[in-house]
């Protein structure tokens, strides 16, 4: 069986069907295997004992994991994670992009304008902070008032999803930051709401 051939069963075989196999790398594995053993120890069993699982089932629950492989939010946010990392720039790409020098970059993490992903040694920057061969227009502004420890993938997702604050006028659809954003907006209200995330 060839690699691709491999990666395509495994994927399969975890319920991930339509995930690139590129992007399933030897550390997504890990995290996967890990992840699978911590939260979901073995058999359906979520982690009980034969005994408690007797008494989950004569008190009518079912004691079966509540998502199907496939509709699980762990590996989904696994998958989400890999793939943020997987296609993020090096500081060097992002200088390159930017026509600045690689010091630059990284003091901007120091700084907190531009958002990175520690992987191993180095730092990858998430391509959603980018529109084109630029930043996001706003985005150091926003990217500072994002809680320290919130998941990338968090702010992706919020970057993407309307937001019922984020409209230009009574009976307008709403906007998502990110597009708030690359219309040119003021960066105001989307650091405000990127405040409140928690």
């Amino acid at each position: 069986m060839n690699a691709k051939a491999e990666t395509m069963a495994y994927l399969h075989a975890h319920g991930l069907e339509g995930v690139e196999p590129k992007l399933l790398n030897a550390s997504l594995r890990a995290a996967i295997a890990r992840l699978k053993t911590l939260y979901y120890p073995g058999n359906g069993q979520e982690g009980l004992t034969a005994a408690e699982m007797a008494v989950a089932r004569a008190g009518g629950l079912d004691p079966t994991p509540r998502f199907a492989p496939g509709e699980d939010p762990l590996l989904a946010g696994a998958i989400s994670y890999a793939t943020l990392v997987q296609t993020g720039l090096t500081t060097a790409q992002a200088a390159k992009l930017f026509g600045v020098s690689d010091a630059r970059i990284r003091q901007r993490l120091q700084e907190r304008t531009l958002l990175a992903i520690r992987d191993g040694r180095s730092w990858k920057l998430p391509v959603f902070q980018f529109a084109g061969k630029d930043e996001l227009p706003g985005w150091g502004q926003v990217a500072q008032a994002l809680p320290r420890d919130i998941s990338p993938v968090a702010v992706e997702s919020w970057l993407l999803l309307p937001n019922s604050d984020l409209v230009t006028g009574e009976g307008e659809t709403p906007m998502s930051p990110r597009a708030w954003l690359l219309e040119g907006r003021h960066p105001q209200p989307v650091a405000a709401l990127a405040a409140e995330l928690a």
